[in-house]
């Protein structure tokens, strides 16, 4: 990770140098099909000529850059007419017409495109000569022979396209940007010069130039003098997908040459720095801002003062990039870039001083999402990453509702036929994205029609995805639900331990048949036949019409007191509300069961009682509370023997209806939610499924920063570390929220810092166990200045923490799991007292499992990473790094390791077992100060 091009001596000189670009990083992205842009007749025809462009080829078999065409057509004998295009392989052409349909075609054959890769191409045609030459990064690759002019054709315009040929079927596939048409051809030295430069807009003989780097809209701008606009069919912009730097002009701390450019050593105050740091407790990271004051020079004949703004070339919010020279050094692949950055704001005096503001440019800045929105309603398209857990609506009628899983879906509209909801995404068919109703009791209760299967294709309205599904559905499956503490009539007596008949596993992803503790059970000792016993449940409350428990599975078991494990014959019976022997049965007679020792289930379906049927359903209308009554029996001649009966488990059939008149109408329509155990979005990179989350860190700064698809700094590492089940994410956003608040709170849940690096490039860091830590540089006494030796403190020792994680998606200040992680030893170490060193951490995205101690790993789950972090004191060393040729390699991120110190730490020694991170340096011309933090 230790920066490039660090000075290989300990002593040296060093020059700060500025770069200024006028223009955006944005391009255009073709996918060879139809895509491209039309101009119209806007050039003329010409003998000799000169294009450029940059070009980022997704493959070089074909395809058409660019194309003029005199006359009414391509075909018609009065063209005079040009292309650019590739014929296969990796090689160019500049094909031609001339006369009455003639033409003439000039191809390489030692140009070498390459795919995923920026080049800028100069094609010129030289009428003197009689020959098309072939340029590659300014630089003359091969001469053909065109001795034939592209003349004599009738008509004097020429229509223009780019990306595309005019019949539409040779297309180019690949990326744009840059492109320039020239009436004359260029010498060697000016394309040499200027093809990774600023052009001004009134230059000689430039008769279009098109950036592509708009970003928004189907227009693409001319930036000559001639304004020759051009409409986008189809082709997509891609926000920072150009990283090539256009030059405009330099500045240094000194004067000096690189490449043939002059920067002027304008640069007044010699205090610039930059400050770089990261905060591995929060996930955080900052880059501190450069004031630059500069004299005033010529550029071009020009005050540079009158250039910056409001000239031909705008330099404000363009990129600025800072270097470090060593030494003289003549070439700037041999500088050391130390800051990337745009210039956000101008200020000049009445002696012409500029100053300039230049700010670390950061692609989350002032972005929220979500974005995209349904036009006539308004409703956002939700963005949501994770796996969830749907409940199964087409296996019939025995599908158990998904015990939290799900992520809401706003509802856009309801009418007497169709709930239609917002979807996150196209899905298809058999893809589970088919609604969930909320029933209570963190459950969600799958909506189909019975017997059917469920459709869960969706259509695009209004720029959104939608969902569409009948009111007629029904919201079905089995629901656990809690004790109850309805006092019921009459004289009864309980089981004990009630609960544990409404216990289940919570870390089960999913809720089955056998997602409950069968290591807890509801009790009852039984000494004689006819020993009667009760369990009291709950029921979802009524919602509409039609709230329906049609049937309960219950898990049971009995064990002799002598352990001869022989069977127990028992009459179960249900009741609803309140007890009646006759009125609240819910069965036409008791079941009848024969329980053993083996766990057994049972399923009972119940039957409607007078008064109790609703529109004609056979079935129960939803009671406040449940009753079960068991009652002893003998068994087949069996005698019986005192033993004890075990409840386990009870489960309820519930259903719900929508469309039974118009109060189901009003109710539906006051809903905000429906809910959905579909995948979420797939990632911009790979169309991968996005399980975990550092890959949706990644995902939201591609869609909506703008970032290329290019894998991140460290990313493979953190992968490693991160991919894996603790690490699974589940998270919604539902209304615009900032893009920077929600990258930092995913960095910090799932155990990573994230920073733009002196490069512009996007770079994760995270702490690796020790064992797997290795140092980039080894720093001792001779390399350091003002050595300061501390210690975190106590403060900020986290020994115990309250985490609670799987956020409900009905209910957001709730939460399915909560835990208290603690680290004993620690605690012990420090003699904390019972309210000291306690934390309370609400999780809302990740839902991998927490310990209740920390693993040896430190990146096996949430808890074991910032234990290791912040669950002992560490050991702080800031200084001075006086040897160059090592401080000119560090930055934050960076493990290194201290020996032969002046001074040692606190009860042990610095030895090359124990590592510490750079969590911050600050730089200057000649100086560079770091702040390393213990880390294993």
């Amino acid at each position: 990770m230790a920066l490039s091009n660090a000075p290989s001596e300990s002593n040296v000189n060093e020059n700060w140098l500025f770069q200024f670009s006028a223009d955006n990083n944005n391009c255009l992205e073709f996918d060879g099909t139809g895509d491209r842009i039309d101009f119209g007749d806007i050039l003329q025809s010409y003998t000799e000529f000169t294009i450029e462009f940059w070009m980022k080829a997704d493959a070089v078999n074909s395809g058409v850059v660019i194309q003029l065409s005199a006359g009414s057509g391509e075909d018609a004998e009065d063209n005079v007419s040009f292309n650019v295009n590739m014929p296969g392989g990796a090689e160019l052409q500049l094909f031609y017409e001339y006369g009455s349909g003639s033409n003439e075609s000039n191809t390489t054959s030692d140009f070498d495109l390459t795919t995923n890769t920026w080049i800028h191409v100069a094609v010129v045609r030289d009428d003197a000569s009689g020959t098309a030459l072939f340029y590659k990064n300014g630089v003359l690759v091969e001469t053909e022979t065109a001795s034939n002019d592209p003349s004599g054709g009738t008509s004097s315009s020429a229509n223009m396209s780019i990306g595309n040929n005019f019949a539409n079927s040779n297309g180019f596939d690949g990326e744009l940007a840059h492109v320039r048409v020239w009436s004359d051809a260029r010498s060697a030295g000016e394309i040499a010069h200027y093809y990774n430069r600023t052009i001004d807009s009134t230059a000689s003989n430039l008769v279009g130039y098109w950036k592509l780097d708009e970003g928004t809209g189907s227009t693409v701008a001319d930036s000559s003098s001639n304004s020759n606009s051009g409409t986008i069919t189809d082709a997509q912009w891609s926000i920072g997908g150009f990283d090539e730097f256009i030059y405009s002009f330099g500045v240094a701390t000194n004067d000096t040459t690189l490449d043939n450019n002059f920067y002027s050593g304008a640069v007044l105050n010699s205090n610039v720095n930059v400050r770089d740091s990261i905060d591995i407790t929060s996930g955080q990271s900052s880059t501190s801002n450069i004031r630059l004051n500069i004299a005033n020079i010529i550029i071009n004949g020009i005050d540079i003062y009158k250039q910056v703004f409001n000239a031909t070339n705008n330099y404000l919010n363009k990129a600025v990039r800072v270097y470090a020279q060593f030494s003289g050094s003549d070439s700037i692949s041999d500088c050391q870039r130390i800051f990337t950055g745009r210039l956000v704001d101008i200020q000049v005096n009445q002696n012409q001083t500029l100053s300039l503001q230049i700010n670390s440019h950061r692609p989350w800045d002032k972005i929220s999402f979500p974005q995209l929105k349904h036009q006539k309603y308004n409703v956002y398209a939700p963005i949501v990453y994770g796996s969830y857990t749907f409940s199964d609506a087409n296996s019939g009628a025995t599908n158990d509702a998904a015990y939290g899983g799900v992520f809401p879906v706003p509802i856009l509209y309801t009418n007497r036929n169709m709930i239609t909801t917002v979807m996150p995404r196209a899905y298809t068919s058999n893809s589970n994205c088919y609604l969930h109703h909320y029933v209570g009791f963190d459950h969600f209760c799958s909506l189909k029609i019975e017997g059917s299967s469920i459709v869960d294709t969706t259509s695009v309205q209004n720029n959104v995805n939608i969902l569409e599904t009948p009111t007629t559905h029904r919201a079905t499956g089995f629901i656990r639900t809690n004790q109850s503490s309805f006092d019921f009539s009459g004289s009864v007596t309980y089981l004990t331990n009630p609960q544990n008949a409404t216990d289940y596993n919570l870390d089960t992803g999913a809720f089955t048949a056998d997602a409950n503790d069968s290591s807890t059970y509801a009790t009852a000792d039984i000494n004689n036949i006819d020993d009667i016993r009760y369990l009291a449940v709950q029921t979802p409350n009524k919602q509409f019409e039609v709230t329906l428990i049609t049937g309960v599975i219950v898990k049971h078991s009995i064990l002799w007191d002598d352990g001869s494990g022989d069977s127990q014959r028992y009459n179960i019976d249900f009741f609803s509300n309140q007890y009646d022997s006759t009125d609240d049965d819910l069965l036409s007679s008791p079941a009848t069961r024969d329980l053993s020792s083996n766990i057994s289930t049972h399923t009972d379906n119940f039957n409607a009682t007078p008064g109790n049927a609703v529109a004609g359903e056979t079935a129960l209308v939803c009671p406040d509370e449940l009753l079960i009554k068991y009652v002893a029996k003998n068994a087949f001649g069996h005698v019986h023997e005192d033993h004890e009966l075990k409840v386990y488990d009870v489960q309820m059939r519930y259903e719900n209806r929508f469309n039974y008149g118009d109060n189901d109408r009003k109710r539906l329509a006051d809903l905000k939610y429906f809910y959905c155990g579909g995948a979420g979005i797939s990632a911009s990179w790979d169309d991968g499924v996005i399980a975990h989350g550092h890959d949706a860190h990644r995902d939201l700064l591609m869609r909506f920063g703008g970032l290329s698809k290019d894998t991140p700094t460290n990313y493979d590492s953190l992968n490693t570390d991160r991919a894996i089940d603790n690490w699974k994410i589940r998270y919604w956003q539902l209304e615009p929220t900032s893009l920077k608040d929600k990258l930092d709170r995913l960095a910090y849940e799932f155990g990573f810092c994230y920073k733009i690096d002196n490069n512009g490039v996007l770079k994760y860091i995270h702490v690796k166990q020790s064992s797997e830590l290795s140092a980039t540089l080894n720093l001792s006494k001779n390399d350091l200045d003002k050595i300061n030796v501390s210690t975190t403190g106590l403060s900020e020792v986290i020994t115990k923490m309250d985490i609670s994680n799987k956020l409900h998606p009905a209910e957001g200040n709730r939460y399915y799991k909560t835990i208290t992680a603690t680290n004993a030893t620690t605690r012990a170490k420090y003699n904390l007292g019972d309210k000291e060193g306690i934390q309370q951490q609400n999780l809302d995205m990740n839902v991998g499992v927490i310990p209740t101690s920390a693993a040896s790993d430190c990146n096996a789950d949430w808890y074991s990473y910032y234990n290791n972090i912040i669950g002992d004191i560490k050991v702080l060393v800031q200084c001075d790094v006086v040897n160059p040729a090592k401080g000119c390699q560090l930055e934050t991120g960076d493990i290194v390791t201290f020996t032969d110190m002046p001074v040692e730490m606190f009860g042990t020694d610095f030895s090359t077992s124990t590592y510490f991170m750079i969590v911050e340096t600050k730089r200057s011309p000649g100086k560079v100060s770091i702040t390393a933090r213990e880390v294993g």
